[in-house]
C-alpha cells in the first residue's frame, strides 16, 4: 500500500529510522524468492510503518498526551475523511471508474490506500482504549468495504467490456515484434491481446490494492468466475460442444464428422490463441507471483479444457469401424502438435490434472486410431456378398479400399507409423519425423496384408458367377485395378517393386485363362482333324458346318460378353488383341487352307467383320448379332 505521508511533529532521528526501515522493507520486497504469503507480510509491515509516521512518541504507559499529539489525530481524521469523501463520491455515481481516465482511476486506487493505511493507524490507537478511534474504525472498514466491492465490479468490467474480438498478429522472422517491454515472441507465433492493452495497468493496480487490503480471495473470486464465463462463451461460440460423453456416444457418425472437423480447429484456436492470451493475462496482473497467476489461470481454463477433452475421450470409444479412422488420425495429430504447449500452459503442481487428462486422451486417440487401423483387414475380409457384381467389373469393394489407403492414407504415413511401432506404450512423436526403413516395412507390412485379405474376399466374390471366364475377367479387371492404383501412388514404395511385379503376373494370368475358358472351345471347330481326304461334296460340307459352328459360337460369345465390362481402356485393347490372335487369325488360317475348295458361301463373316466386332466386346452393354452377309 502506498505511504500515507510524514507528519512533521516526529523526530528527525525517529523520520530516519522509519525511512531506513521502509528501504529495507522495499529491498526485500524486490526479492524474487519470496512466497506470496511472506510478500503479503511485509506489505502489512510497510502500511504500518507508514501510519507509525503519524504516531508522536509513546512511553512505556501509553501515548504522551501532548497539544501535538491532538493535532496529529485531528489531522490523520482530516485526510481519512477527504479520502472517504472520494471515495463515497463514486458511491453515489453510476459511472465507471476506468472510463473516466487514468489520471481519475490512479486518484481513486489512491484514496483507498490513503483509507487503508489511516484505518490501520487508528486500529493502532483502538487497543489504547481510544473510543473515537475505534468508532473512526469502524466507519472506514465499512467504507473500505464499500471500495473492495467498487474495485471488484470494475474489474469484472474491464474483462467483459475491455475484451478484444480474436484478431491476430502475427510475428515476423525479424523477431522485432514485442507484446511487451520484456515479452518477445518466435516467429509465427500469433500474439492476441485478451483486454485493452490500455486497462491493463489499471487491472494491476486493483490487484495490488485488493490483495493489500486482504482481499485477495475476492479478487481470485471475481476474475476466475469472469474469465472462465467469458472465454467458455467465446470457445462455445466457435463450436466447442458441450456434451456429455454419454450424449456424444449417442450422435451419429455421420453427424460427428462435421463436429471433429470443428473441433480440431477449436482445439487449436484454443490452446494456441485464448488459453495463451489467458495466460499471460494473469502473467501480466500478477507480476512475479507465479503461484497467484499459476492459480487464477488453472481456474479459468480447467473447465474449457475438460470439456474439449471430454469430446475427444468420447470419440475414442466405440466400435472401431474403418471410417473413424482419419478423424481420429486429425484428432490425435492436433493433440501432438498442441502437447509441448499445454504442457507449459499447465506446467503447475496445481494443473497435474490437466496435464494427465491430456495425456490420456491423447493415449486413448492414439491407440483407437491403431486399432481401427489394424481392423481394417478383418472388415475388409468379411466383408458380404450374394450377388455377383454385374459385367464383371471393378468391385466397389476394390474402389473403396483403393480410395481409402491410396487417396487418404498419405497425408497420415508418418503418424500412422509411429503409432504402429508404439504398440501401445508411450511414444515422443514427432508427426514431421522421416520414415526409417524400420518403419517403411511396418507399414508396408500391414498394407500388403490388406490388399492381401482384399484379394482373398474378391475370389470368394468370383465364385459368385456361373461362367468360369467371367470370373478370370472379374479377377483380371480388379487386380488390374489395384496393381494400378499402387502403381500411380505416393504409397508404392511401401508395396515394393516386387508385390507390383507379382500382381501384374497375376491379372495377365488370369486374362490367358480367360482367353482359354472362352476361345479354345470356338476355334476347335477350325482344327483339321477328321477332316476326310479327297475333295468330294462330303468335305465340303463337313467345312460348311464347321464354318457354320463356329459362327454360331462365336454369335453366342457375342451376345453374353459384350455386356461384360472393361473400364480401362489399355487393358481391354490387350485383351482384343489376344482374342485377335488366338481366333482371328486360327480363322484366317483355316480359310485360307481350304479356300481351294470354293467355300466362300458358307462364309458369314470375313475376318475385318470379326476385328470388327471384337470392338463390341466389353463395353458393358450386350448386344445380338442378326447379321446375313450379302453376295
Amino acid at each position: 500500500m502506498g505511504d500515507v505521508g510524514m507528519i512533521p511533529s516526529l523526530s528527525h532521528n525517529r523520520q530516519e529510522s522509519l525511512l531506513a526501515a521502509h528501504n529495507l522493507l522495499k529491498e526485500l520486497e524486490a526479492n524474487e524468492s519470496l512466497t506470496d504469503e511472506m510478500k503479503r507480510v511485509l506489505a502489512d509491515i510497510d502500511s504500518k510503518l507508514s501510519a507509525m509516521n503519524l504516531i508522536s512518541e509513546s512511553g512505556p504507559s501509553g501515548p504522551v498526551q501532548t497539544p501535538s499529539r491532538e493535532a496529529e489525530f485531528n489531522e490523520a481524521k482530516t485526510r481519512l475523511k477527504s479520502a472517504e469523501e472520494k471515495i463515497m463520491i463514486w458511491e453515489a455515481n453510476q459511472s465507471i471508474i476506468c472510463e473516466s481516465g487514468q489520471e481519475t482511476a490512479s486518484e481513486y486506487i489512491q484514496a483507498v490506500e490513503d483509507v487503508w493505511g489511516l484505518v490501520e493507524w487508528f486500529r493502532g490507537l483502538c487497543s489504547e482504549g481510544n473510543e473515537i478511534a475505534n468508532e473512526i474504525v469502524s466507519q472506514g472498514d465499512a467504507i473500505l468495504q464499500a471500495a473492495m466491492s467498487r474495485l471488484e465490479e470494475e474489474l469484472e468490467y474491464i474483462l467483459v467490456h475491455k475484451r478484444q474480438s480474436y484478431q491476430p498478429t502475427v510475428v515476423e522472422d525479424d523477431g522485432s515484434s514485442e507484446r511487451s517491454d520484456d515479452t518477445t515472441h518466435e516467429p509465427g507465433e500469433i500474439v492476441f491481446d485478451l483486454v485493452d492493452p490500455d486497462v491493463v495497468p489499471f487491472l494491476k493496480l486493483i490487484k495490488k490494492t485488493m490483495f493489500g487490503a486482504n482481499h485477495d480471495q475476492e479478487f481470485f473470486a471475481a476474475y476466475i468466475r469472469t474469465e472462465k464465463a467469458a472465454l467458455e462463451d467465446c470457445l462455445i461460440g466457435l463450436g466447442m460442444e458441450t456434451l456429455s460423453i454419454e450424449e456424444l456416444l449417442k450422435v451419429e457418425w455421420t453427424a460427428l464428422d462435421s463436429k471433429i472437423k470443428t473441433w480440431v480447429q477449436v482445439m487449436k484456436t484454443a490452446v494456441q490463441v485464448y488459453l495463451r492470451a489467458e495466460k499471460w493475462l494473469c502473467d501480466e496482473i500478477f507480476g512475479d507471483s507465479h503461484n497467484a497467476a499459476s492459480v487464477c489461470f488453472v481456474n479459468t481454463a480447467k473447465s474449457s479444457m475438460t470439456c474439449l477433452l471430454t469430446f475427444g475421450h468420447a470419440m475414442a470409444l466405440g466400435p472401431h469401424t474403418p471410417e473413424k479412422l482419419f478423424n481420429l488420425l486429425d484428432m490425435y495429430e492436433v493433440l501432438v502438435d498442441l502437447r509441448g504447449e499445454v504442457n507449459s500452459l499447465f506446467s503447475g503442481e496445481d494443473s497435474l490434472y490437466v496435464r494427465a487428462e491430456f495425456k490420456e486422451v491423447l493415449e486413448m486417440l492414439g491407440d483407437c486410431a491403431r486399432a481401427t487401423f489394424l481392423r481394417f483387414g478383418d472388415v475388409i475380409l468379411s466383408d458380404p456378398s450374394t450377388d455377383p457384381f454385374p459385367g464383371g467389373g471393378v468391385h466397389p469393394l476394390s474402389s473403396y479400399v483403393m480410395n481409402y489407403i491410396i487417396v487418404y492414407l498419405p497425408d497420415y504415413c508418418k503418424t500412422l507409423n509411429s503409432l504402429l511401432q508404439e504398440k501401445g506404450k508411450d511414444a515422443n512423436l514427432n508427426t514431421n519425423q522421416a520414415i526409417t526403413e524400420n518403419s517403411k516395412c511396418t507399414l508396408g507390412c500391414h498394407l500388403r496384408s490388406i490388399a492381401t485379405n482384399l484379394n482373398s474376399n474378391l475370389e470368394k466374390k468370383s465364385l459368385l458367377y456361373k461362367d468360369v471366364a467371367l470370373q478370370h475377367v472379374f479377377l483380371m479387371n480388379n487386380i488390374h485395378y489395384i496393381q494400378q492404383k499402387v502403381t500411380g501412388s505416393e504409397l508404392r514404395g511401401l508395396f515394393g517393386d516386387e508385390w507390383i511385379r507379382m500382381q501384374m503376373v497375376r491379372y495377365q494370368q488370369h486374362a490367358t485363362s480367360y482367353v482359354r475358358t472362352t476361345w479354345s472351345s470356338v476355334v476347335a471347330s477350325l482344327r483339321d482333324e477328321g477332316l476326310p481326304s479327297g475333295s468330294g461334296s462330303g468335305l465340303r460340307n463337313i467345312l460348311r458346318e464347321r464354318i457354320r459352328v463356329f459362327s454360331v459360337a462365336f454369335e453366342e460369345v457375342y451376345r453374353s460378353q459384350t455386356g461384360w465390362i472393361i473400364r480401362d481402356e489399355q487393358l481391354k485393347e490387350e485383351l482384343r488383341i489376344s482374342i485377335s490372335q488366338r481366333v482371328i487369325l486360327a480363322y484366317q488360317s483355316f480359310i485360307g487352307r481350304h479356300n481351294k475348295y470354293d467355300i466362300e458361301k458358307f462364309i458369314k463373316y470375313d475376318s475385318d467383320e470379326l476385328e470388327d466386332l471384337l470392338r463390341d466386346f466389353f463395353e458393358g452393354s450386350q448386344k445380338s448379332l442378326h447379321y446375313t452377309r450379302r453376295r
